[in-house]
């Protein structure tokens, strides 16, 4: 369900939008107000999905409502009733990104697929976030291992899917959030320090930050932190399989544990895993762990309780199954086929 403000200066038209935007029955939260000033000042505290807004009233008019709401970059959606059919109001209007603008009196006949319209808009924005947010994710692990190949995907993926906008205006704010967005998450690792170019401030002329110019920023980022890293480029695979090594015989090992110390996400790090070694994380930490028991069966005075331990398992029964399940004998029959009783 979502939430809508109507914000018109004569209380008998807030009432009666109110019962007819109850009928239309897609809104849990209906709020009504009488000006600009105490409108703006819930919307910034709570921001609604649709806002709903007379021209005319004392305070603070509708078309100063809207210029505030487009100011502070809410995702919610303007709609304006006026009296006047005045194109210069619906101009202005327009400029502060109003998605509509309807001339009083209205009837659910006009009303209602506009508020479809609000809605389809606000669950396609709503997608739309969740798909950035995690070509963010995925953009900043790559630019950390400094993967190349892997950003440049990502960064034609974005071109195509995330940028291609109506607009510059749209194009600069979606870009600078990315900007915003990237910079936090990589300075947060703590290692190094990335600075952000003075083109991507807040005084910068809107229009200016092109993707093209946030693409050879990116290229820049990696250019920095190859030379912090004195042009070594961090092995993923490499990292992962020394701390492999060094834990394998660790009860709490897990992938999740591995991904944290290389700085990464646990599906990031599983999907790389398994395609750089065709095997994935769980298979050859089995693998490794098997090939060191098979090595200590073969040392006679070593007991097999002892072993199960040694090799990171907590009991003999799973360490018996799981021995079995890849070899195809239990680590007794293993011992009796080296010839060891």
């Amino acid at each position: 369900m979502a939430r809508i403000c109507i914000v018109d200066d004569e209380p008998i038209i807030g009432v009666g939008l109110k019962t007819l935007i109850k009928e239309y029955k897609r809104f849990n939260e209906i709020d009504t107000f009488t000006d600009g000033v105490s409108a703006l000042s819930n919307i910034m505290a709570n921001p609604p999905d649709v806002v709903l807004t007379d021209i005319r009233m004392p305070r603070m008019d509708g078309l100063e409502l809207c210029r505030q709401i487009q100011q502070l970059k809410l995702s919610t959606k303007v709609v304006v009733l006026s009296g006047y059919g005045d194109f210069a109001y619906a101009q202005k209007c327009m400029s502060y990104g109003v998605q509509e603008y309807l001339l009083k009196p209205i009837t659910e006949i006009e009303l209602f697929p506009v508020l479809d319209k609000m809605l389809a808009m606000r669950e396609a924005a709503l997608i739309s976030f969740t798909h950035f947010e995690r070509w963010i994710d995925q953009l900043e692990e790559a630019i950390w291992i400094m993967d190349k190949v892997r950003v440049d995907g990502l960064l034609q993926e974005g071109k195509r899917e995330l940028f291609d906008v109506d607009t510059e205006l749209q194009q600069h704010l979606r870009v600078s959030d990315a900007v915003r967005l990237l910079h936090k998450k990589l300075n947060a690792r703590g290692a190094y320090r990335i600075e952000v170019k003075p083109f991507v401030e807040e005084n910068t002329v809107l229009g200016t930050i092109t993707y093209d110019r946030f693409q050879d920023e990116i290229k820049s980022w990696i250019q920095r932190l190859s030379e912090y890293r004195n042009h070594e480029r961090i092995d993923v695979l490499e990292a992962a399989i020394q701390y492999i090594d060094e834990h394998l015989f660790e009860d709490e090992l897990s992938l999740e544990k591995v991904a944290g110390k290389l700085g990464l996400t646990p599906t990031y790090f599983s999907h790389y895993f398994k395609k750089h070694t065709n095997e994935t994380f769980v298979q050859h930490r089995m693998r490794k762990r098997i090939d060191k028991a098979k090595q200590l069966l073969a040392v006679p005075h070593y007991k097999i309780i002892d072993i199960v331990a040694e090799v990171g398992y907590e009991s003999y029964p799973h360490f018996t199954r799981v021995f079995k399940r890849a070899t195809g004998y239990s680590p007794t029959e293993y011992r009796g086929m080296l010839g060891i009783k």
